[in-house]
């Protein structure tokens, strides 16, 4: 009796095995995936194929571009190819043909975006007509702006229509993450050198993402003098390098202060402090804008020198130093 029901265990157990041998594969038993996940435009990628199930190494596997075969062979699981232009969709098939004849496929689109990310000293002095750009100093605003080329399945996604996850030097910045929070302003820490900026972006679905990074450095702020003339305003055109010569019936100097912040020139934070040959004076209105003249009859020279600071900051202190002849 005992004999039987071993053998009767035994031939479960055959059947059993020989069903489970002849299951039919799923294409859910495979994974296909992709390194790098968020593709960039005209870029390599990596596709790789892998299974608990199915034994990859002995099954006949071939890839396809946009139903193109590109490459085949038994066990090759992996496969190089690379992305389109921005928006360009890329089909990327690949059949697997098992060792006990069953026949399977993986099908992936791939459609590469790229995020240009702009980006602003937001509260920068710079003065009238300035052509360049503003830039930051240590404790100053940075505003980030991403400008994501996003398309899916039903065309380009608007700005508006997307979440954004702001990551400043590693770490998630959960306030100012979220739905449709395209742009991103932090304060620079005077510890910090330089910060890195990445955001993430995604369409609702979650399907397709672009990542966006940059690299943010601060500035020195400096002073540049220029001749205020009664008549024709200030000489924005050339600044004073050293020295200027004063007229009998004097002149005044104008005073810029680039790249600190506030960007209002009349904050209370922006101290103006002006020296003439190392003697302070009293500071003038507007304060950054100094009259000069000499003893009537008589010639000489003098040392200007104007130290500028914002008080709420460490770093933000500048002096500069000018000849004045009469």
């Amino acid at each position: 009796m005992q004999r039987k029901f071993i053998l009767y265990i035994l031939v479960f157990v055959m059947a059993f095995m020989a069903s489970f041998a002849n299951a039919q594969i799923r294409n859910t038993d495979i994974v296909l995936s992709i390194t790098p996940t968020n593709t960039l435009p005209n870029q390599n990628v990596s596709a790789k194929l892998s299974s608990y199930v199915v034994d990859l190494d002995k099954s006949n596997i071939s890839w396809s571009i946009d139903d193109a075969e590109m490459s085949n062979g038994i066990g090759k699981k992996s496969f190089s190819f690379r992305t389109k232009e921005s928006g360009s969709q890329l089909m990327l098939s690949v059949n697997i043909e098992t060792a006990d004849g069953q026949n399977l496929s993986k099908t992936m689109t791939i459609i590469p975006t790229d995020v240009d990310i702009l980006w602003e000293a937001h509260d920068a002095y710079v003065p009238p007509f300035y052509k360049g750009k503003a830039l930051a100093p240590s404790q100053g605003e940075f505003k980030i702006v991403p400008i994501p080329n996003i398309i899916n399945q039903t065309g380009k996604v608007n700005t508006n229509n997307l979440s954004y996850t702001w990551k400043k030097d590693g770490k998630v910045q959960s306030i100012s993450s979220g739905w449709g929070k395209n742009y991103f302003i932090f304060r620079n820490s005077y510890l910090d050198k330089v910060n890195n900026i990445e955001v993430k972006i995604s369409d609702i679905t979650g399907n397709t993402t672009a990542i966006g990074k940059i690299n943010l450095n601060t500035t020195k702020p400096k002073i540049l003098f220029y001749e205020n003339d009664p008549s024709l305003g200030v000489k924005w055109e050339k600044s004073i390098n050293d020295n200027l010569s004063i007229n009998k019936e004097g002149g005044m100097i104008t005073a810029e202060p680039y790249f600190f912040s506030p960007k209002d020139i009349n904050s209370k934070q922006l101290n103006f402090d002006w020296y003439i040959n190392k003697s302070k004076i009293s500071t003038p209105e507007p304060k950054n804008t100094l009259s000069v003249k000499g003893e009537e009859g008589k010639s000489g020279s003098a040392a200007i020198k104007l130290i500028i600071n914002n008080v709420d900051t460490i770093f933000q202190t500048m002096e500069k130093q000018i000849n004045v002849s009469f």
